[in-house]
């Protein structure tokens, strides 16, 4: 584990561990591991101290975690060879895509995937987790200096967009809303996804 006088402040180590929960349990040891949208690099960071190889990629070098491997990328495009890691990771990062962008980078992450994407998701269930959703996004939206739209999806629909997409829906889980954080108990889910035969066969061809 990373040494916690590392992080900026002790929510940000929770909210990392909270991830890490659900991941950890995916991997066996030497497994490498591909965070898209890596962000400051804690949840990598992490993983590196358990002698996991691991890459970052983010539109943006904001990270702070001590991270080696890392690229920058373009929002869906990923440059990684193809089946270049056992885990790709996308965690809150496909809703900063518009709709129409988000089967494009889940095509590229199979593309490099051994087998295996793990996905972890804003699912907003009630009015308020979706005007906090909206409010979110807007706000990613004007730091990055975007005026591209953006969406998020309920856990049902994303899983009928994974599996449109030949992914196996492995685990889907809707999350305790106040397990990462009090203040901030919107409806949240991850999903550990396989690559089916005729994903696999798809991409190949």
């Amino acid at each position: 584990m990373l040494d916690p006088s590392l992080y900026p402040h002790p929510n940000t180590r929770k909210v990392t561990l909270h991830t890490l929960s659900f991941v950890r349990p995916l991997l066996e040891p030497g497994m490498s591991v591909l965070d898209v949208g890596c962000g400051e690099g804690w949840v990598i960071g992490e993983l590196a101290t358990d002698k996991h190889p691991v890459k970052g990629l983010d539109i943006v070098d904001i990270r702070r975690a001590p991270t080696d491997d890392f690229a920058l990328y373009s929002g869906t495009t990923l440059p990684c060879p193809d089946q270049s890691f056992d885990l790709v990771m996308l965690n809150f990062v496909l809703h900063h895509l518009p709709n129409e962008e988000k089967p494009k980078l889940l095509r590229e992450a199979m593309r490099i995937a051994r087998k295996r994407i793990f996905v972890l998701e804003d699912t907003p269930r009630t009015p308020i987790d979706w005007l906090a959703a909206w409010l979110h996004g807007r706000k990613y939206r004007r730091e990055i200096g975007s005026t591209a739209d953006f969406g998020f999806y309920g856990r049902r629909q994303w899983e009928k967009i994974f599996a449109a997409e030949g992914l196996t829906v492995t685990k889907s889980v809707a999350l305790t809303r106040f397990e990462r954080l009090w203040w901030r108990p919107w409806a949240r889910g991850y999903f550990v996804l396989d690559k089916s035969a005729a994903a696999a066969e798809r991409l190949s061809a």
